[in-house]
């Protein structure tokens, strides 16, 4: 009815005497109204169980259940990136420490918890070893000793095969995956140039079928006095040691270095916490997310590393550095797999607002600088990033706990706003 008969408003307001206030007001603020009223109704119809929200300049445009709590999944790595960033520091680089006992010829490796201690690097470090004029080793020790967690898996996490259910450890290589190819007859060979065949290959491939796979490496009966990503992790320097000329007689054992060790060698990662939040973002790794969320605990309350000293970590960030309380988000692991894990759609506008100096740290999807989150089994669908438009940056959340995906119909919407 306004629509219809504004511009005959319009024409008595300059031929008679309506204010241009008057003219202005319906212009500004009636007009807009029936619109958003609209989409608000598109929006709600697709939603049984779920929130959206839309912000400009802090404010927020339009919402439903604003304030009600659901599973996140991944959405929640912005909150775990955001608070590795300032409890960490983007600076923060983590270490491995190479030992090494002259006279019994033994090596030590202790890991620090490095979320990205990758084929590569562990080859660069093995080339540091043979630079110290290093040419035998009998036993390889790993020490994982700063992550003492109270239970192994992480909560939420079924232990499956998949790689985004792997083991955190403070000491593990290639996000304690397993990448191998099963060629006919069960011939097993590794799919990467930068990581050699190892005897682990062989014997979790014999269980799979022909392909390419990338496995959690724990899901698998363990296969030595060690867990199997341990395992994988000694045989992994012990192949690149041998690549750089190091003959290894002795075995891989788990333990930890002794106090009078002597320091052969100090790796630090050249990725900083920025990096590996931008890394951790794009892949959504589990994995990294975790790694990130153990040793903020660790840097608060000091090594070792549990679950009980990042819950509280991360709490304490919630609480103070956020201005967040427990009905607006609740957190027991950094990834995303724990159902337990709930927020609002306000308190992910908020972490959003407070995340926007690192916004290029972000993903694009579909055109949209966003992270987006999945648990299928149990209907979780979401999104939570910026949307770009008219120079202007708003920040968006969609958090659906719902059989039916239509989190893009939803996005869409959004995005005409």
């Amino acid at each position: 009815m306004i629509a219809v008969h504004l511009p005959k408003l319009l024409r008595n307001a300059f031929s008679h005497s309506v204010s241009g206030a008057v003219v202005l007001f319906f212009l500004l603020f009636l007009l807009p109204f029936p619109c958003h009223t609209r989409e608000l109704s598109k929006a709600s119809k697709y939603i049984s169980n779920g929130g959206y929200a839309l912000s400009k300049n802090g404010k927020t445009i339009f919402s439903r259940n604003l304030k009600k709590p659901f599973i996140p999944a991944s959405t929640i790595k912005l909150v775990t990136s955001l608070a590795a960033l300032e409890i960490l520091g983007r600076d923060y680089h983590f270490s491995t420490w190479v030992y090494f006992d002259k006279k019994q010829k033994i090596l030590y490796i202790k890991g620090s918890g490095d979320p990205y201690l990758v084929s590569e690097k562990v080859r660069k470090i093995t080339l540091d070893i043979a630079s110290k004029g290093i040419v035998e080793i009998s036993d390889i020790i790993l020490d994982d000793s700063a992550f003492a967690m109270e239970h192994k898996e992480t909560e939420g996490s079924e232990n499956s095969k998949n790689p985004y259910d792997a083991l955190c450890s403070a000491l593990a290589v290639n996000f304690n995956s397993l990448p191998l190819k099963v060629l006919h007859k069960a011939k097993v060979r590794s799919p990467e140039s930068q990581t050699p065949y190892l005897k682990i290959m062989g014997k979790i491939g014999k269980e799979l079928s022909s392909g390419y796979h990338r496995v959690n490496i724990d899901a698998f009966p363990q296969l030595a006095h060690l867990s199997n990503g341990l395992l994988y992790c000694g045989q992994l320097f012990k192949a690149l040691l041998r690549e750089n000329g190091i003959i290894v007689t002795g075995k891989i054992q788990h333990g930890r270095v002794p106090a009078n060790a002597q320091l052969l060698h100090h790796y630090i990662a050249s990725e900083d916490v920025a990096e590996l939040v931008q890394r951790c973002l794009l892949s959504s790794s589990n994995f990294m997310a975790n790694q990130l969320f153990l040793s903020m605990g660790a840097k608060v309350y000091g090594f070792p590393a549990t679950w009980g000293k990042s819950q509280k970590a991360m709490n304490t960030f919630i609480h103070e550095s956020l201005g967040l309380v427990d009905n607006q988000i609740h957190m027991v692991e950094g990834s995303g797999l724990s159902i337990e894990n709930k927020i609002s759609p306000e308190a992910m506008l908020l972490v959003l607002n407070k995340f926007r100096p690192f916004a290029s740290l972000i993903p694009i999807k579909h055109g949209v600088r966003m992270k987006s989150g999945t648990l299928r089994k149990s209907g979780v669908f979401c999104y939570a990033g910026f949307i770009q438009k008219d120079n202007t940056q708003r920040s968006f959340v969609i958090l659906l706990n719902q059989k039916r995906n239509v989190r893009d119909i939803i996005l869409k919407i959004l995005h005409r706003q």
